[in-house]
């Protein structure tokens, strides 16, 4: 087995391929999967909202289209899932005494737990965890011109569009 860095997009092309070989499935970088995700949820709302796209079908998604939005939102905010996904720690099954299984954003972002539930409102199951956020809080300087936000860059000193 290689240690060597992927030098290409088309050796990390075949090393995916190898990969699906030997899981014998398909397999996506996580970005990709969340993208495929979130066209299906678009393709489900069209499918129940867009008038020539009604007409003759059978209502797939009907029941639940009006809330793939919000899903959408949750999924994107979830700790859980950021958790899973990109720290790729296990579920956590012990509850924080002091959160008990709750959400606290002050734990979160501020006053750190003293049980290491980071907020969460669970325990972390190894203590090497790192209580995945995927939030950066960082102080920017901002200012409006033309209508148009611009953040500046720390870095340059340099004025930049926010997008």
């Amino acid at each position: 087995m290689t240690t060597d860095a992927i030098r290409s997009k088309e050796e990390a092309r075949e090393q995916l391929r190898r990969l699906e070989q030997f899981y014998g499935k398909p397999l996506l970088p996580l970005g990709d999967f969340c993208k495929a995700i979130g066209t299906w949820m678009d393709c489900i709302v069209k499918n129940n909202t867009v008038p020539a796209l009604k007409q003759g079908g059978i209502g797939h998604g009907k029941e639940y289209y009006e809330f793939l939005n919000q899903m959408r939102i949750d999924i994107m905010k979830s700790n859980l899932l950021g958790r899973l996904f990109y720290a790729k720690e296990p579920i956590r099954t012990r509850m924080c005494p002091l959160h008990k299984g709750h959400y606290s954003g002050e734990a979160m972002f501020f006053e750190k737990c003293p049980h290491w539930c980071d907020g969460t409102g669970w325990l972390r199951e190894r203590p090497g965890d790192g209580g995945y956020t995927g939030i950066k809080i960082t102080e920017a300087e901002t200012r409006t011109e033309g209508g148009e936000l611009q953040i500046k860059n720390l870095k340059t000193g340099k004025w930049e569009r926010w997008d």
